[in-house]
């Protein structure tokens, strides 16, 4: 399943390239939305009545959320049979342009990471198409606390 998801859905749109989901994101223009869902066949996310409505006339297939938490809107994706599965960097999109990731060898990324990231690490992802480097550190084990609560279906945060 690829996705398209309007601007109100920027942080849906990242976990969901996490999960390995091509999803395209900084799209401002609801015509220009539905044209792209209809000609790469994605699904449009929204929270937008009108750009649900209009699109849905037009024939694109349409996920609209309710709500405004990111749990809860997994949740509500869940529903329409979209799966989260554990989060592994080998499977996921860079949360910043949607590209593929790839493992690299450490020598690869050499003068390209801070020196002590390079000699704590030996395991880095880079994106194929904007060349960030990624390693599991910090945020990635802060990533994981929360991927494990998206998984689980926690909803902690109110509305």
């Amino acid at each position: 399943m690829k996705f398209i998801a309007d601007m109100m859905l920027g942080r849906l749109a990242r976990w969901l390239r996490l999960y390995g989901y091509d999803t395209l994101y900084g799209i401002v223009d609801d015509d220009e939305i539905i044209k792209r869902a209809l000609a790469e066949a994605r699904v449009i996310l929204t929270r937008d009545e009108e750009l649900a409505e209009k699109a849905e006339k037009l024939g694109a297939r349409v996920i609209f959320l309710s709500s405004n938490s990111l749990e809860r809107q997994v949740e509500e994706l869940r529903k329409f049979g979209v799966e989260f599965r554990e989060l592994f960097p080998e499977n996921a999109r860079c949360p910043k342009c949607n590209g593929p990731i790839e493992r690299v060898p450490k020598e690869y990324v050499k003068g390209k990471v801070p020196e002590s990231v390079y000699e704590k690490y030996d395991e880095f992802y880079v994106c194929k198409k904007c060349g960030q480097i990624y390693w599991p550190g910090r945020q990635w084990k802060e990533m994981l606390k929360i991927d494990r609560k998206l998984r689980l279906g926690k909803s902690e945060e109110k509305e």
